[in-house]
């Protein structure tokens, strides 16, 4: 009853934690979203910033456009058209008898039509430049018949229409006339041909003057901050100066209406941010804070995985303990209980006599080699597995084992066979070599069947000394033959049997033969059940020469001593 309030006090800890970690994961998740809402929120106010400079510089560039645009081509095309119509008559001083004739305007090379447009009759006279296309002309006389009447301004000098009727861009620079009472009358104006004769006061507005404030871009041109394009009524590009940057940060204004509405972008270069913005444009935090996530949820699954893990191995560890407890006190009741019947003198007989000191030895060597599995397996936990190897025979000390083990599996009828070659000789600790073969007996007889015959077998293979015990038990399946070398595991099988152990037996094998540079495992047995086997590493055949001489020369020296054959004999 301690023990479950115990295993079940432990499970709601773990419990506990667990929601604990779930808990912080939860609130790095919900760190994690703001950090990257108020990243999201500096990113926009910087874009927004930077937009807005954008914007300025689109509609300081459509202001400038639209003055270079006058002084080039405007003022000059209609101070051409008026001035021509204003040159007066050849003047003559009679009484000098001489005649001055007024010298006429030049015409610009950017005229390409000059026209006019009766707004009462609709009809449209070219009497300067080439002749319209049809379609042309009939596009600007109905654009201009609306636009006098509709969007023209009489304080405006002139005003542009500019349109793509035959899928080309065209800009008519054109002047309202009024009458009297006023009203439009007639229309005067000029086509500029080709378009491209835009450029230059385009041109004049880009590299005259800084579009952004300098104060902000330390005296830098505008090519290396900014570029600009101006659109043609047909889409196509107007002006587009080198170079043209990325349309990251843009913005979009149009000249005037007076001006005809010309589209002009203006894109910033993604390196200006770092000038205009005080700290430059936000890098993104998402992947950072993804990655940091990610860390974190790894940390507490792992965490929870090594929870898990602890819970289960201190519920091994409990079992374990209960398993050595009871192990423990199985064979000190025996002990106790036999003694106790020896001092009472409540034996009847020589034979029960006898009987009795052969359970209180066979019950004491079972504690013995429990309690040296228990300490080999604890210094295999702490790392602290030391041993004395040295050149061994191992026959003697096979015979040994048997000797004192045969006693205890009399009461389960068993018997044990050998299967032992020549003499080999082994570097092995003799202590850790008779508890491999203690713990692999133990563990043939604890689960195979009353009455079987369990095979002890030992040889040389390929340099090393295999060592194995068979069993007629039920065998191990191929899918758990690593788990039975781990600490403190059980097969199912063993569980619902209830099959007493502490389960570190081969696990102290598998730590042994490690350390001796051998291995363990396990395998089908010929005639049915498990056969368990260890190799350990054979000493070599000059080193075994060397090794027997020596114990011959031990042996005489003692003879001469006055040792006698029986002090031989026991060696």
């Amino acid at each position: 009853m301690i023990h479950l309030r115990r295993h079940l006090s432990q499970g709601a800890r773990a419990h506990f934690v667990v929601g604990l970690l779930l808990v912080t994961l939860g609130l790095t998740a919900v760190l994690a979203y703001q950090a990257q809402s108020s990243a999201r929120s500096h990113h926009a106010a910087a874009t927004n910033a930077l937009e807005d400079h954008a914007a300025f510089v689109a509609w300081q560039f459509a202001s400038r456009a639209q003055s270079k645009i006058d002084y080039k081509i405007g003022s000059p095309g209609f101070h051409y058209l008026l001035g021509a119509d204003a040159v007066p008559h050849a003047a003559c001083d009679l009484d000098a008898g001489e005649c001055e004739t007024p010298e006429a305007p030049k015409r610009p090379s950017f005229l390409y039509t000059v026209f006019t447009v009766d707004l009462d009759g609709g009809d449209l006279i070219v009497f300067d430049g080439p002749e319209l296309s049809e379609v042309v002309r009939s596009w600007l006389c109905d654009t201009l018949m609306i636009a006098a009447r509709s969007v023209y301004d009489p304080e405006w000098s002139y005003a542009i229409v500019a349109g793509a009727p035959d899928r080309r861009s065209h800009a008519f620079f054109y002047r309202v006339e009024f009458s009297q009472d006023g009203s439009p009358r007639s229309v005067k104006g000029f086509e500029v041909r080709p378009v491209d004769k835009l450029n230059h006061p385009l041109e004049l507005a880009y590299y005259d003057q800084p579009l952004l404030p300098p104060s902000l871009t330390a005296g830098a041109d505008n090519a290396s901050m900014l570029s600009v394009r101006v659109l043609g009524p047909a889409g196509d590009t107007l002006f587009a100066p080198e170079p043209q940057y990325p349309p990251g940060l843009t913005a979009r204004d149009q000249l005037t209406m007076q001006f005809g509405q010309l589209p002009v972008e203006v894109a910033l270069r993604p390196e200006s941010a770092d000038v205009l913005i005080i700290g430059g444009l936000p890098r993104s935090r998402l992947p950072l804070l993804v990655g940091l996530l990610l860390l974190a949820g790894g940390l507490v699954a792992a965490a929870i995985f090594l929870l898990r893990r602890e819970v289960e191995l201190a519920r091994l560890r409990a079992e374990f303990v209960s398993n050595v407890s009871h192990e423990l006190r199985t064979p000190l009741a025996q002990i106790r209980m036999f003694t106790e019947t020896l001092l009472l003198g409540r034996v009847r007989s020589g034979e029960e006599r006898e009987r009795s000191l052969q359970i209180i030895d066979q019950e004491a060597r079972r504690l013995s080699h429990l309690v040296s599995n228990i300490l080999l397996f604890s210094r295999a936990e702490r790392n602290g597995t030391r041993l004395n190897i040295a050149p061994t025979d191992l026959t003697p000390q096979i015979q040994e084992v048997l000797d004192g083990f045969r006693p205890l599996v009399a009461a389960k009828g068993v018997s044990i066979a050998l299967e032992i070659g020549d003499e080999l000789i082994a570097e092995v600790d003799r202590s850790a070599f008779r508890q491999i073969i203690l713990n692999f007996l133990d563990n043939a007889v604890k689960y195979g069947p009353d009455g079987q015959t369990v095979t002890l077998g030992l040889k040389e293979v390929d340099g090393y000394v295999r060592l194995w015990v068979d069993d007629e038990g039920p065998g191990v399946p191929r899918d758990r033959r690593d788990e039975v070398w781990k600490p403190f595991s059980r097969l199912d099988r063993e569980r619902e049997n209830a099959t007493a152990g502490t389960g570190i037996g081969l696990s102290v094998v598998r730590e042994l033969a490690a350390v001796h540079h051998g291995r363990a495992w396990v395998e089908d047995a010929p005639r049915g059940g498990a056969r368990f086997v260890a190799e350990l590493p054979l000493k070599s055949e000059s080193a075994a020469r060397e090794w027997r001489a020596d114990r011959r020369g031990t042996a005489t020296t003692r003879v001469g001593l006055g040792s006698g054959s029986e002090r031989i004999g026991e060696r």
